[in-house]
């Protein structure tokens, strides 16, 4: 329990020593380093995956649970042969505030170097008429 609380409490809090700023991003801009190989995670969760499919090519991997409960070590574990601290890495979910959340204790507290959140989310990428497709 203690572990838990330890790590719900990393997540929330911003350490005065950044690695990095987290950038927002448009979906155009998502196009652009998709294009030049940076790394997409979709951290929705599994129904919301259902609902409006994910973006091509990003890889779904759920951070919060439906009551907004975090899996950072399962997320950390899942996500490790994906992305790298010192590489670049774009995370979408529903309409950016997760992935803001998750951004800053990417860079923060775990000292990535770049991170894109895509403002708006899939909800922009849909709006702005990009497809998705069903989450492997």
């Amino acid at each position: 329990m203690i572990k838990r609380y330890l790590v719900t409490l990393l997540l929330c809090l911003s350490t005065t020593v950044a690695m990095a700023e987290l950038e927002h991003i448009t979906v155009q801009q998502l196009t652009t380093l998709m294009q030049q190989g940076v790394t997409v995670i979709d951290i929705r969760t599994p129904e919301e995956w259902k609902q409006t499919g994910i973006v091509k090519g990003s890889h779904a991997i759920m951070f919060f649970d439906k009551n907004g409960k975090p899996y950072i070590e399962e997320w950390l574990q899942q996500s490790q042969h994906l992305i790298n601290p010192d590489e670049a890495v774009i995370l979408i979910c529903r309409s950016g505030n997760r992935t803001t959340k998750v951004g800053n204790f990417l860079s923060k507290q775990m000292g990535f170097k770049k991170v894109y959140s895509v403002k708006g989310g899939i909800k922009s990428w849909q709006k702005a008429g990009y497809e998705t497709q069903a989450s492997r």
